[in-house]
């Protein structure tokens, strides 16, 4: 089949105007899927079992997981007690067991820092952040104080699991 220079003409700018929409349709989805994908990346750097000791004591015990891209979890606290009127430093463990999980609300990301917050044992609505600093390391940080209060980072470290720290297998 020969083409005339006038069908010619309008294949071509029948062509340009359905290429124009599908690179901006591409140009859009590759520049929305490269947030997704930190996102996810994100959220999995958090997931895992977080530690907090002191004195030798486990004080905090944060466990996250990830549902969807989208984290969750609970919290455990024993008793300690924070200079808060003066650095924010933990000062002493008063009580090392372990409360009962307290599950985690508002949980939000950005970036290398988690926001959430809890309702603890006696009713106080307690906001929260952690950082990763490291790879299994990270700093919890109280937030939302009265003026006047400060806390101190905590650092925690994240627990290996079996499946991330396998053991040597044993020649038979």
């Amino acid at each position: 089949m020969k083409l005339s220079k006038r069908n010619a003409g309008n294949i071509r700018r029948y062509s340009l105007l359905f290429a124009i929409p599908a690179f901006l349709t591409s140009a859009v989805l590759i520049a929305t899927a490269r947030p997704l994908q930190v996102a996810r990346s994100s959220a999995q750097g958090f997931a895992g079992t977080w530690k907090a000791v002191h004195d030798g004591k486990v004080i905090v015990v944060l466990r996250l997981h990830t549902d969807k891209d989208h984290l969750s979890g609970a919290i455990q606290l024993a008793g300690f007690q924070l200079d808060l009127d003066g650095d924010g430093a933990v000062l002493a463990v008063t009580d090392d067991r372990l409360d009962a999980p307290i599950k985690l609300k508002d949980v939000n990301l950005n970036g290398k820092t988690l926001f959430f917050d809890f309702v603890d044992n006696d009713g106080d609505n307690d906001k929260f952040q952690m950082e990763l600093t490291e790879g299994n390391s990270a700093r919890l940080q109280w937030i939302g104080l009265p003026n006047g209060m400060k806390a101190q980072p905590i650092a925690m470290t994240r627990a290996l699991t079996r499946e991330s720290n396998p053991s040597p297998k044993t020649p038979k």
